[in-house]
């Protein structure tokens, strides 16, 4: 059998995203391979088809990460334009593009519809010379253009999260935090009621019992439920009167992820007080129909291993849900029966059809901590255990999930096992599992992924002899960490990967300003940690070869920082490549720059192989 190549792995690769049922439709959002930009999709009439022209993005830059660039009112779909940043109207029926805000000193992302209104409430990130500077919750009024301000400021600490309105338009809620903060950290949740002007006229602070990371606030009639990990877990609550928070789960695990993006959907109300959630159990996700006090009814759509955005329309659940055998699907669940439709995605291309079946495995590290993650072996027989890939997931507070992914396919079809360590830090385990790796970026996430490789190979799973490391952003300081620190591996790649934190610690976005100080400590005070943590300062520790990439507009980890790794690793008479894209920033859209990542990496480790 030919080992895919990587043209087949990522050519049809679409991601979908950020699904919402309104006016009779299903809406998502969908990545071109092609061109790499963002389009909007909707199903109607019993049939799927793209809405915004193929040269128009939609893309929201709140915190960076964006989320909730689009909602649908009225016979229009008000969405964020991946270029200017400003709100647009689409007419469904002519199709029409027309602008509606007209703010440059400002972006929008978390778009709710206040269709008693005619407005669109929005978080609103205020720009100075391009930075982030405040936050606000904003109503724009969609005729005039006007924009009024509910909660937050122009300026200050205060980040606000995805606001919810009750059906009436009556009560409003959302989440804020103050930096440094990170939002799976510590938030609040707010509850607010609306005058018949739309403005606040009463703000209740309704504080967990704990200190707690809040999240997806919503109203079912007037009640507000929300997620809330104060017990341990990100576990569903309703928030009642008096701020009397009552638990709706019995179980012990979480029911969400990290929020790193705005409008994060992980359950649906049903009619006669069942829910739809999603649940994380050993890093996958499962659909489950409970009822208001949590009990089980049933399993739902259980071919899918992750299921984002859910919503309820004609009483049937709708979802973006993931599978390891074919792309991202756009599904329609009747709760009654469990029978599962695809109305859009789904597809099963080569790379889908070469995918390995994930394997999760667990292992005690060195200190006794349980570490998580999933094996993939390689779609060719071999008489010895294989060698591996270990991959390391950005973030680093996120996760790696066991859906298709077109660099695994690429991987095992080639000979090689993959293994994806969700080391500590990564969601899907719980409040003190994510909160592990407070104070210890550069040292237990790398010596986890390590633990990895001597685990899958006393299993005899992989030869951990012939073993690898690749990761981007947050999963390349790991790389190098590793490749500073241990002798297991015989190569690394590193993608954009960070090599200098206290460099990027000045230039980071105003969302993650304080985030480095949590991962790594004060740097006035652990100015000790920060030096031995800097790949940068100890890259002549690395022996074995090394190839980067990176893009030459990234404003996260500039080009110097890979540079100055290459120079001392070239230096030292290591051997090095660096792969740089002129139109990339950080991170790589460009499906050809993708194909070149797969086949220098694929070529530099093999080489790695032959002259080991």
């Amino acid at each position: 059998m030919a080992a895919l190549s990587a043209h087949a792995a990522v050519g049809a690769y679409a991601q979908r995203d950020n699904l919402r049922c309104a006016e009779g439709g299903v809406f998502w959002l969908e990545s071109d391979p092609a061109t790499g930009l963002v389009g909007l999709h909707a199903w109607r009439d019993g049939e799927a088809r793209r809405l915004t022209p193929r040269e128009f993005g939609v893309r929201s830059q709140v915190n960076g990460y964006g989320g909730g660039a689009f909602c649908v009112m009225q016979g229009a779909v008000y969405l964020v334009s991946g270029g200017d940043q400003q709100i647009y109207r689409l007419d469904l029926d002519s199709g029409a593009l027309s602008a509606v805000s007209d703010k440059p000193e400002c972006r929008f992302g978390g778009l709710v519809a206040d269709p008693r209104r005619g407005r669109i409430l929005a978080v609103c990130e205020h720009l100075d010379d391009g930075f982030g500077v405040g936050q606000s919750l904003v109503a724009l009024e969609v005729e005039t253009g006007a924009l009024l301000t509910l909660a937050g400021a122009e300026r200050g600490p205060i980040n606000m999260g995805c606001p919810t309105l009750s059906a009436d338009g009556r009560l409003l809620a959302w989440v804020e935090w103050t930096l440094p903060a990170m939002p799976w950290e510590q938030t609040r949740l707010r509850r607010a009621v609306l005058d018949r002007s739309g403005q606040v006229a009463a703000v209740e602070d309704c504080s967990a019992p704990a200190p707690a990371s809040i999240q997806q606030p919503r109203y079912v009639g007037d009640a507000l439920y929300a997620l809330s990990d104060h017990g341990g877990w990100w576990l569903p609550y309703r928030v009642d009167d008096g701020n009397g928070w009552r638990i709706l789960s019995r179980d012990r695990c979480d029911h969400a992820n990290a929020p790193w993006q705005l409008d994060e959907r992980h359950d649906a109300w049903l009619d006669g007080e069942r829910w739809a959630r999603v649940q994380y159990q050993s890093g996958l996700g499962s659909l489950v129909l409970v009822d208001e006090q949590g009990r089980l009814e049933r399993r739902l759509a259980e071919a899918y291993t992750d299921f984002r955005h859910l919503q309820v329309m004609d009483r049937r659940i709708h979802a973006i849900a993931r599978s390891p055998y074919r792309l991202d699907s756009v599904v329609r669940i009747d709760p009654e029966t469990g029978d599962c439709e695809t109305l859009a995605g789904g597809e099963q291309t080569p790379a889908c059809q070469e995918m390995a079946p994930p394997e999760p495995f667990s292992l005690d590290a060195r200190d006794g901590q349980p570490v998580h993650g999933f094996l993939y072996r390689p779609m060719v027989e071999a008489s010895q255990p294989p060698p591996v890939v270990m991959r390391v997931h950005g973030g680093p507070t996120s996760a790696a999930y066991p859906v298709f992914d077109p660099q695994v396919a690429f991987w095992t079809s080639h000979g090689f096992a993959v293994a994806d360590v969700n080391h500590r830090g990564s969601t899907g385990y719980g409040r003190a599992f994510r909160m592990a790796l407070q104070g210890r970026w550069g040292a237990s996430d790398h010596e986890d992924i390590c633990d990895g490789v001597s685990h899958l190979a006393r299993e005899q799973l992989v030869d951990g002899e012939r073993a690898f490391i690749m990761g981007r952003s947050a999963g390349g300081f790991t790389v190098l960490n590793a490749l500073i620190h241990s002798p297991v591996f015989r190569a690394g790649a590193s993608l954009f990967g960070v090599s200098d934190p206290e460099s990027l610690r000045h230039m980071t976005h105003r969302f993650e300003s304080g985030y480095l100080d949590w991962l790594l400590g004060d740097p006035d005070t652990e100015r000790v940690t920060w030096q031995q943590r800097t790949p940068l300062f100890w890259a002549d520790r690395i022996t074995c070869p090394v190839i980067f990439f990176q893009g030459e507009q990234d404003a996260v980890v500039v080009p110097e920082q890979t540079e100055s790794m290459a120079h001392v690793l070239r230096r030292c008479g290591v051997p090095v490549e660096v792969v740089r894209f002129a139109d990339e920033g950080h991170g790589f859209r460009h499906a050809e720059n993708q194909v070149t990542v797969m086949e220098r990496t694929l070529r530099f480790f093999r080489q790695a192989l032959e002259e080991g």
